[in-house]
């Protein structure tokens, strides 16, 4: 009897190691978002660089926006509205 409960509680820990206590998530949630109207003398890199964090990645933000607003190059055009993850 002791032999089988051991055997029972040794699969279980087993498998609680093995397997995760909840599934992982397959997708990340959506994204918030915001927009911004550019205006005079914005580019690209002057905008990002004004929402990346301190110590960001400013190429890394004017990659993300190029690609979340689907520019084909680093033009902006005043007027022209943007859609900015909020941070």
């Amino acid at each position: 009897m002791t032999a089988i409960i051991l055997a029972v509680l040794l699969a279980w820990m087993a498998c609680s190691m093995i397997l995760p206590a909840r599934p992982a998530d397959s997708a990340p949630g959506p994204m918030e978002v915001t927009s911004y109207v550019v205006g005079p003398g914005d580019t690209l890199w002057s905008y990002a660089s004004d929402i990346t964090p301190e110590g960001g990645d400013v190429s890394a933000t004017v990659e993300e926006l190029k690609d979340l607003n689907h520019l084909d190059s680093y033009a902006l055009q005043i007027g022209q509205r943007l859609v900015v993850p909020v941070r």
